[in-house]
């Protein structure tokens, strides 16, 4: 029991660092700046926010397939995928509601992983990828997706300094 504690109190810690350095790079856009897209099929500053915000809802939806069933076969198309947010995605809110609902959902996620069993941990699942994964790796993946979407954000915003007349 104090291994599995042990786990959810290291991935809380990364999710936590991950998710901090998402929010330090999104707070270097200005408002303006937040809504303005890089490309015709590159996502603004609040998409990528609103995507982040998807993806947890999705992630807490697989992690609770893992546990429920046996083995199974994730998708993570939608999650991956370009077309969940695109360039002209209308987003349902503001970025006030986006990072309240982005604190609200990933309290959640934490929530679900505080109160895992030992076996929980243990719970396997298909990557239609990678193959074979344990749970840890899931959660795993949400970390490396906060991770990416920092440098994302840092690209956008580089790419704004160094070519503030063609954005």
């Amino acid at each position: 029991m104090e291994d599995e504690q042990n786990l959810f109190e290291a991935f809380r810690g990364q999710l936590v660092a991950a998710r901090i350095a998402f929010l330090g790079q999104l707070a270097k856009f200005s408002r303006e700046e937040l809504a303005l897209s890089p490309g015709k099929v590159e996502w603004s500053p609040i998409q990528v926010a609103y995507h982040l915000y998807v993806t947890d809802g999705e992630t807490l939806e697989q992690m609770q397939r893992v546990q429920s069933e046996e083995n199974p076969l994730l998708s993570f198309a939608e999650i991956e995928g370009p077309a969940q947010v695109g360039a002209n995605t209308e987003l349902p809110a503001t970025l006030e509601a986006i990072m309240a609902g982005m604190a609200a959902r990933r309290e959640e996620l934490f929530q679900f992983l505080a109160e895992l069993p030992p076996s929980g941990w243990e719970r396997v699942y298909r990557h239609p990828r990678e193959g074979q994964l344990n749970f840890p790796q899931l959660v795993q993946l949400l970390v490396e997706h906060d991770q990416r979407h920092a440098q994302h954000l840092a690209r956008i915003k580089l790419a704004r300094e160094q070519y503030p007349h063609e954005i």
